[in-house]
């Protein structure tokens, strides 16, 4: 059936009643249209203007027949249909197909069927397609709701009108409205909050433009009980412009709730993380970090770093308790704090330790700024009639290269802390700077740091044993091992040269089992030889208390030489027992289940109380070189409290050693006494294993 005729200009169309009719009867919109920049309509069916909702004179002379000038207020569809139309046409292809929304006269949007098929006719220089053009509102619509219901966790479900100043409750599901206790809704939800209020201002905006959109709102349920919802929404309808939403509510109370737990969790770890809990401010990670962060993002020479102790800090957790010691550090840190200036940080980092990040200025406003801390730390004892000093050192190092890792950073500011000697009438806060001479020995560490495990695995520390005479018989009836590094170029080193670094670098863990190891050896080597051996007293570091199991190594190696635990003393120096007397008691405690003998080295050389005699089972102690501070003996305080110190401990059943001494009044003064053993250069110095046999033995055993 030939359903056009034209004139060869193509101008003037002649329509087909009978075609027209038939598609207008099926419901089906047929146009036709120049594929120029507007779709220009050149003819279209009754039923096309009934499908937008515009006679036909009105649409022409409204529109012009432009197609882009009705889809003006809606041209993200135009936009889709103009890609669709041309895109198949350029590719070659004989139709296209394409859905869309248009807005019908009455302002409400419509969904259709587009069905375009391109001919070979050309009126002026423009192609011809004819469009067939379908209704499908109702499917799009089922389409959308099934998607929003069941492609959703379930919940209950209403339908909402986006007015423009206002949303509207149009329908609802029987959960929806058992939950609100069947009471009208004229918003999304029924509890005004912030939270609430700045999830809606920001979706409002995008359901006005028929925009899918998801949020949380909290709400009531009808017991009053809250509970989180999250809504789905989207829309599926128009009322008068006005998009018509249908929103799925799900129940997340639970998963918040567990979020909530979380984030407290979280913050509970952080505070566990970066709070100190004695002072409640930055802990040594968090102070780390900040400084770090603030030297780095700063010229440099714009801070200085400062390391501070407070002195004899443990006499006073003996004096008062830890509890009073550690309300006095969180009151140090507050003083601290409230001096620093914005841009500075303070914290606790070990002990009675505190490190500052300081703006960097002349050496004395430092000390000044510090002596003016110490002076407001100690403002407490003002109007005390017993005063109790709080003095403070301080290692000052200025950060001149900020690449410098923070650590190496703290450690030269300790570096000259540690170069302090205090005078009698010092202030109540000494600083040392880090000097050239501080870099020195720095390298001098970190030369002896690169040679120490070569050194240890070349066997060049070696043992030497200091004999202990017994005071009844004049007989050696032990020794302490000590260690020697006997270098073959720099030949023999002393401890103190490098005890004290592997005390920090943690070596000297090793370098102790080392040690343990060789005694071993020589009593092995004695009991081999059919003599009688002598008990031998090593050092442990506190290092060691760091792992739990580090006596199963003690033990090991006891084991593969077979030696009994009683001829051997684990000497604890007595800063070991203030720093943690609880733990030690137990280690204690384990060393004697293991039949091994403790002792406590240097006695009396810092705050030892009569306590730790009642507190700690030790099997001996080591009377310090600090008793003995007269060569005569002749002052009578002093031979009074040497005796009394003795006497209490042969009542405690403790054999005592004394230590450092060097003079004949010294030993004799000994021998009218309770002390069972002598140490020191008046009998030997420490000797060589071989010279050690022949002292105690008679003879050298191979």
């Amino acid at each position: 059936m030939k359903k056009y005729e034209h004139s060869p200009s193509g101008n003037n169309f002649v329509e087909n009643d009978e075609y027209n009719l038939l598609m207008t009867s099926m419901r089906v919109s047929v146009s036709k249209h120049l594929l120029d920049d507007h779709f220009t309509v050149v003819w279209a069916n009754d039923f096309y203007y009934d499908l937008i909702g515009y006679p036909k004179e009105e649409y022409e002379a409204v529109f012009e027949n432009q197609c882009d000038r009705f889809f003006r207020s809606n041209t993200d569809d135009w936009d889709g249909i103009v890609a669709a139309a041309m895109g198949a046409f350029e590719a070659g292809e004989l139709r296209y197909e394409h859905i869309t929304r248009m807005r019908h006269k009455d302002g409400h949007m419509i969904w259709v069927r587009l069905v375009g098929t391109y001919t070979e006719d050309v009126i002026d220089g423009y192609h011809i397609a004819y469009t067939v053009m379908s209704d499908i509102s109702d499917i799009i619509r089922m389409q959308k709701e099934q998607t929003v219901t069941y492609n959703s966790i379930p919940g209950f479900i209403a339908k909402f009108r986006i007015r423009e100043s206002q949303i509207e409750l149009v329908d609802a599901n029987e959960r929806f409205l058992y939950f609100f206790d069947h009471r009208e809704q004229n918003a999304l939800v029924n509890l005004n909050t912030p939270e609430n209020e700045a999830a809606l201002r920001e979706s409002f905006p995008i359901m006005r433009k028929g925009k899918p959109v998801r949020f949380t709102m909290e709400a009531r349920d009808k017991e009053g009980h809250a509970v989180w919802l999250q809504l789905n929404g989207d829309c599926i309808d128009t009322i008068d412009r006005d998009p018509v939403y249908l929103m799925v509510y799900i129940d997340i109370t639970d998963l918040t709730r567990q979020r909530e737990l979380q984030k407290e969790t979280n913050m509970r770890l952080e505070q566990l993380a970066f709070v100190d809990p004695v002072t409640g401010g930055f802990n040594r990670t968090c102070f780390e970090l900040k400084a770090e962060e603030a030297i780095k993002a700063a010229p440099a020479g714009t801070y200085a770093l400062v390391w501070m102790d407070v002195q004899k800090f443990k006499l006073l957790n003996e004096m008062f308790g830890v509890e009073s010691g550690n309300e006095a550090l969180k009151y140090i840190h507050g003083v601290i704090r409230s001096s620093l200036e914005e841009g500075e940080y303070v914290s606790r980092t070990s002990a009675d330790n505190y490190s500052l990040l300081l703006k960097a200025a002349q050496k004395r406003e430092i000390e000044a700024r510090l002596n003016d801390i110490a002076e407001k730390v100690n403002h407490f004892n003002k109007d005390a009639e017993q005063k109790y000093i709080l003095s403070l050192t301080a290692g000052v190092y200025y950060v001149e290269d900020p690449k410098l890792p923070i650590m190496q950073i703290q450690d030269r500011a300790n570096v000259a802390r540690e170069n302090i000697v205090r005078k009698a009438d010092a202030k109540l806060c000494i600083c040392m700077f880090y000097s050239e001479l501080d870099q020195l020995r720095l390298m001098k560490e970190k030369e002896i740091e690169n040679r120490m495990r070569d050194a240890l695995e070349k066997e060049q520390f070696v043992v030497y044993l200091q004999p202990k005479q017994s005071l009844r018989d004049g007989t050696i009836a032990g020794a302490e091992a000590l260690v020697r590094w006997l270098d073959p170029e720099r030949g023999l080193i002393p401890p103190n040269d490098f005890i004290p670094l592997f005390e920090k670098n943690m070596f000297i863990v090793k370098l102790d089992l080392y040690v343990f190891e060789r005694v071993c050896a020589l009593l092995r080597k004695w009991i081999g030889h059919g003599e009688k051996p002598v008990p031998v007293s090593v050092n442990m570091s506190r290092a060691h208390l760091l792992d739990r199991d580090f006596l199963k190594r003690y033990e090991d190696i006891r084991q593969r030489y077979n030696i009994p635990a009683e001829l051997l003393e684990i000497e604890l120096t007595e800063t070991l027992v203030f720093e943690n007397p609880d733990v030690l008691m137990q280690i204690i405690d384990t060393f004697h289940r293991g039949g091994y003998h403790c002792s406590m080295d240097d006695f009396g050389s810092g705050y030892s109380s009569l306590n730790v005699l009642k507190d700690i089972d030790i099997d001996s102690i080591k009377l310090d070189k600090a008793f003995f501070g007269s060569e005569e003996m002749d002052n009578p305080r002093e031979r009074d409290v040497v005796t009394s110190v003795l006497e209490l401990a042969a009542k405690l059943k403790m054999t005592t050693v004394a230590e450092g001494v060097e003079t004949d009044a010294q030993k004799d003064f000994l021998k009218g006494t309770t002390c069972d053993l002598l140490q020191g250069y008046i009998f030997s110095r420490p000797v060589p294993p071989e010279e050690f046999e022949r002292m105690t033995f008679g003879r050298t055993l191979s």
